[in-house]
């Protein structure tokens, strides 16, 4: 098959969380498996053209916004045969500092971006001719589904072209006021609720759930969450309208960029068979760090977005009580400056103790999980997750909340030490998390044993790509025989 993969970021040409993995190794292991993938991208100016450089296509499309007629240039990065990345290039749109916009304010023509964006794939879709399959993810892209059925295919155009919209995040929807319509060039009768209304705004993810071929979103767990008003965020009877279609496929990760034996970055590399030498890594992490070097105290770490989904106002009211039990602590990450400012206050609170690292920096990452003994990710809810994943490779031992894609893949030590990977906690409680991670530091302290077990348990977990490309190719299979 030839997919088509319309998506804001992918990895390694742009990336600013867990979709831009999904979409680097997505593609990487769909060629793997014979397919052609052509994944298309904004094209922002913040995507660094001399590492990756990129040749003009000569495609040239002119796409109505309002009473306007915007030029779209496409150009065209390869990955290898079967490999590509297209951008869809416009100074005007995608020139800019930040993706979206900043951590506290969204750029105000993001309805106007996004839209350009979703109709160029069409576009490109059309120019490219063989595509079979149209996947979009998230609400970015989502408004291309949209005039896919009100439009194209309806002037007898991209009718063998089937389509599949990805949930990676529910909670970010793309919801423009009703103003904004006239930016559509469509009449007023799709803004109904059967269509693309919601609470009389546009919704650019619903309108995606509404004309999907297929849905998918990335944990099974996931998949029915988002059916309930909990983890609806409101459109959670559009979905269950929808179930027949609606299937939730768990994201892999890709064991040959995320393994600690190969992984230069490490002070030692290191696997299952040779824990000891882990140790290395968590005395050079305190080091680097400045917190105290010692391979007896329980080091916990976080690679997070500092937003309210990831759970962080669970943590903060028993921060200091944690640190009490005598752990390090240690985050890394950026988001609303609320919590910035809160998680430095409690590095000057513990100095020597405590470290927020604001900002990102891959190898850091790496070295968070390398080096950690216990990741804490206490999520109000998470879709699939990867932190956990990753973490859990390199035998740190993940503290979690039981929803999403981290009920689907961490094994609580309820379940027996010969199957834990992990320790879970189910309500949304900072008591609740407190006592879980002290229990994980009670059975690092004393039962050393124990605790390397569940660490090497996680390691030996595997969420390949190429069961999740099989959950895939299913549904692809599935839409264009139906």
């Amino acid at each position: 098959m030839h997919i088509l993969l319309g998506v804001s970021e992918c990895y390694p040409l742009v990336k600013v969380g867990g979709l831009g993995d999904f979409a680097g190794s997505f593609a990487k292991h769909l060629a793997r498996a014979g397919h052609t993938v052509s994944v298309v991208l904004p094209g922002y100016s913040t995507i660094n053209r001399e590492t990756y450089p990129c040749d003009d296509t000569g495609m040239r499309f002119s796409i109505p916004i309002s009473d306007r007629e915007v030029n779209a240039r496409v150009s065209v990065h390869p990955m290898d045969d079967r490999f590509n990345i297209y951008l869809v290039e416009n100074e005007h749109y995608f020139c800019r500092d930040h993706l979206f916009g900043t951590a506290e304010r969204a750029y105000p023509d993001n309805a106007e971006r996004f839209l350009f964006f979703s109709r160029a794939l069409l576009e490109l879709a059309e120019a490219l001719e063989t595509v079979d399959i149209l996947h979009v993810n998230d609400w970015h892209a989502a408004m291309s589904l949209f005039y896919l059925n009100e439009y194209y295919r309806k002037l007898g155009r991209l009718q063998d072209v089937r389509s599949v919209l990805t949930i990676h995040n529910l909670g970010y929807q793309g919801m423009f006021w009703h103003h904004d319509m006239h930016l559509l060039n469509m009449g007023w009768d799709v803004f109904t609720p059967d269509k693309i209304e919601f609470y009389n705004h546009i919704n650019y993810l619903k309108s995606g759930i509404v004309y999907a071929d297929a849905i998918t979103t990335v944990s099974p767990t996931y998949a029915m969450e988002i059916q309930t008003p909990s983890f609806g965020f409101g459109l959670d009877g559009v979905l269950r309208s929808r179930a027949d279609r609606l299937t939730g496929i768990l994201n892999g990760v890709d064991y040959g960029e995320w393994n600690p034996w190969r992984d230069k970055g490490l002070m030692a590399r290191f696997s299952a068979n040779s824990f000891e030498k882990r140790n290395a890594n968590k005395l050079a992490l305190q080091s680097e760090l400045g917190l105290s070097v010692d391979a007896d105290m329980p080091l916990i770490t976080m690679v997070t977005r500092m937003t309210e989904q990831k759970g962080l106002d669970l943590v903060l009211p028993v921060m200091d009580m944690i640190l009490d039990t005598g752990v390090q602590f240690a985050i890394l990450g950026t988001g609303s400056a609320g919590q910035e400012d809160a998680f430095r206050a409690v590095e000057h609170r513990h100095q020597g103790q405590a470290v927020a690292w604001i900002g990102y920096d891959e190898g850091l990452a790496r070295r968070f999980y390398g080096g950690g003994d216990l990741f804490l990710m206490p999520s109000r809810y998470e879709p699939c997750g990867l932190s956990q994943l990753y973490a859990m490779r390199y035998g740190n031992v993940p503290v979690v909340r039981n929803t999403g894609g981290l009920r689907d893949t961490v094994i609580d030590l309820d379940e027996g030490l010969d199957r834990a990977t992990g320790f879970v906690f189910e309500s949304e409680s900072p008591y609740m998390l407190y006592e879980t991670v002290r229990n994980a530091v009670t059975l690092f302290r004393e039962d050393r044993g124990a605790f390397n077990r569940i660490a090497m348990n996680a390691m030996a977990q595997r969420f390949s790509w190429e069961r999740t490309i099989k959950g895939y190719m299913a549904c692809y299979n599935e839409i264009v025989g139906r």
